[in-house]
C-alpha cells in the first residue's frame, strides 16, 4: 500500500523535472506509456495493411474498397472510446489500478498476436471485430494511467510530469503511425503483429514496478452501488465542479484542434506549400517540436501562474497562429499582383516560415494542455479519478470524429481551401480565448477582493 505524495519535504529536495526523473515509480509509468502509445498507433497501420490486402472484400454481401474499409476501421476503434470510456472509468475506480494497467496491456498484446490468424487475415468482419476488442482494452488503460500520475508525484511536480506525458503522447500522435510501415517492411505482415505486441508486453512488465492504489480490504459485492449509479455520481461531480468541467472542456477542444491540424496538414502541404501530400509530416513534425519545447518552458517557468489564465492565453496564441498560417495561401496567391513582386512558393529557404508558425502552434497547445491536465488531476479526489478521466476520454473521442468528417470537406470545397478553413478555426479560437480570459481575470479579481474583505473583517473583529 502506498500513500499519496505530499508537498512536505526537505528544502534541498529536487523539484520539477529533476524530481520526476529521479522517481523510479513514475519513470516506469512514463516509459510504459511510450511503448504503449507507439504500439497503439502501429496497430492501426497493421490493421490497414491487413484489410487492404484482402482481395474483393465484402461486408454484408457488398464490396468495399480500401478507403471505405479504412473508415470502417476508424469507426471500430472509435465506438468503444465513445460508449465504453465512462463505464470503464467506474471499474477503474473499483479495481486495482496496477492490475488494470498491467492487464489492459497484456490483453491488447494478446489481441494483436491474433492478427496472424488465417480467419482475421481473410475476413474483414473478423479483423474489424478484433480491432473493436483491442480498442476496449485501451479504454481501461487510459483512465487508469491518468489516475496514477497524481498518485506517484507531488502536487508541485504535476506540471513537469504532465509535460513529459503530453510530449510523448503528441510525438506518438504525430509520428506513431510512421512506425508501423517499417515494422511491416522489415518483418513482413505475418511477423509484424508479434513485433507490435512486444510493445504492449514490455509496457506490462514496466508497470509491474508501479505501486498499487488500493487497500487490501474485502468489500461485499452486494454493498456496492450498481455501476450506473457510480457513473451518474461521477458525471454529477463533473457538472457541479466549475474547475473540473472547464478543464475537461478545454482539453476536449484542444484535442479536437490537434486532430484537425493533423488532417488539414495534408491539404496545407499540397495547396499552399507546393509539396507532395505525403510530405505533410514536415508540418506535423514542426508542431510536435514546438509542443516539446513549449512543454519544457511551461513546466520550468509557469508553475506559479494561475492554470486557467495560462490556458486561455494559450488558446489566444493558438487561434492567432492558426490564422497566421491561414494567411500564407492568400499571401502567395495575391501578394505578387498587389505588391508587384515575382511569384514565389514556400520552398527552399521560405519553408522556414510555415514551419516556424507550426512550431508556435505546437507551443500554444502546450500552454493549454500542461496546466489544464495538472489542475484537473490535482482537483479530482482519487476515488473519482477513473470516472472523471473516463468521461474525459469519451468527450475527446467524440470530438475527434467531428473534424474527421468536416475538415476535409471544407478544405476541398470552400473558396480558399485550406487557408479559409484555418481562418474558420483560428479566429473563433482566438476570440473565445480572449473572452474567457477576461472572465477568468474578473473572477480572480473578485475572489481576491472577497478574501481581502474577509481578512479585513477578521482583523477588525480581533482588534475590537
Amino acid at each position: 500500500m502506498t500513500s499519496e505524495p505530499t508537498n512536505e519535504g526537505s528544502k534541498d529536495a529536487p523539484t520539477g523535472y529533476a524530481a520526476v526523473l529521479r522517481n523510479p515509480q513514475f519513470m516506469s509509468l512514463w516509459i510504459a506509456q511510450i511503448f504503449s502509445q507507439f504500439a497503439d498507433r502501429a496497430v492501426f497501420v497493421l490493421f490497414v495493411a491487413v484489410l487492404t490486402t484482402i482481395q474483393h472484400s465484402t461486408i454484408a454481401g457488398h464490396y468495399v474498397g480500401a478507403a471505405q474499409i479504412t473508415s470502417f476501421l476508424y469507426v471500430a476503434f472509435t465506438i468503444p472510446a465513445i460508449i465504453l470510456s465512462p463505464i470503464a472509468g467506474v471499474y477503474v475506480d473499483r479495481w486495482s489500478n496496477k492490475a488494470v494497467l498491467v492487464g489492459s496491456n497484456i490483453a491488447r498484446g494478446v489481441f494483436v498476436t491474433m492478427i496472424t490468424l488465417s480467419l482475421v487475415q481473410k475476413s474483414p468482419m473478423a479483423a474489424l471485430s478484433l480491432a473493436f476488442l483491442l480498442s476496449i482494452g485501451s479504454q481501461f488503460f487510459a483512465p487508469a494511467e491518468a489516475a496514477a500520475i497524481p498518485r506517484l508525484v507531488k502536487k508541485d511536480d504535476l506540471y513537469s510530469a504532465n509535460s513529459l506525458f503530453f510530449t510523448t503522447m503528441m510525438i506518438a500522435l504525430g509520428f506513431g503511425f510512421a512506425v508501423g510501415d517499417p515494422i511491416i517492411a522489415s518483418s513482413g505482415i505475418g511477423k509484424a503483429p508479434y513485433a507490435v505486441a512486444a510493445g504492449f508486453f514490455i509496457a506490462a512488465i514496466l508497470l509491474l514496478f508501479v505501486p498499487d492504489s488500493k487497500k487490501k480490504v474485502v468489500v461485499d459485492e452486494d454493498e456496492k452501488e450498481p455501476w450506473w449509479e457510480e457513473l451518474r455520481f461521477g458525471l454529477a461531480y463533473i457538472a457541479t465542479s466549475r474547475t473540473v468541467f472547464r478543464a475537461i472542456f478545454k482539453i476536449t477542444i484542444l484535442f479536437s484542434t490537434i486532430i484537425t491540424l493533423n488532417i488539414i496538414a495534408v491539404g496545407l502541404a499540397e495547396q499552399v506549400l507546393d509539396l507532395k501530400p505525403q510530405q505533410f509530416g514536415y508540418i506535423v513534425a514542426a508542431a510536435g517540436l514546438g509542443m516539446g519545447v513549449g512543454n519544457v518552458l511551461v513546466a520550468q517557468f509557469c508553475t506559479r501562474m494561475r492554470p486557467t489564465i495560462l490556458a486561455y492565453r494559450g488558446f489566444i496564441c493558438l487561434g492567432l497562429f492558426m490564422s497566421v498560417l491561414g494567411t500564407l495561401g492568400f499571401v502567395k496567391d495575391h501578394a505578387p499582383a498587389v505588391l508587384h513582386i515575382p511569384s514565389f512558393t514556400y520552398q527552399n529557404s521560405l519553408i522556414a516560415v510555415p514551419l516556424l508558425i507550426a512550431m508556435l502552434i505546437g507551443a500554444s497547445c502546450a500552454m493549454v494542455a500542461v496546466p489544464t491536465y495538472a489542475a484537473l488531476q490535482a482537483a479530482v479526489p482519487e476515488d473519482l479519478r477513473g470516472k472523471v478521466f473516463g468521461a474525459q476520454n469519451t468527450a475527446m473521442s467524440f470530438a475527434s470524429t467531428i473534424p474527421v468528417v468536416l475538415v476535409g470537406v471544407a478544405a476541398d470545397n470552400l473558396p480558399g481551401g485550406v487557408s479559409t478553413t484555418l481562418f474558420m478555426i483560428g479566429l473563433p479560437t482566438l476570440f473565445a480565448g480572449w473572452h474567457f480570459l477576461r472572465d477568468e481575470i474578473k473572477h480572480y479579481q473578485l475572489e481576491a477582493k472577497e478574501a481581502e474583505e474577509t481578512a479585513h473583517a477578521h482583523s477588525n473583529a480581533e482588534t475590537g
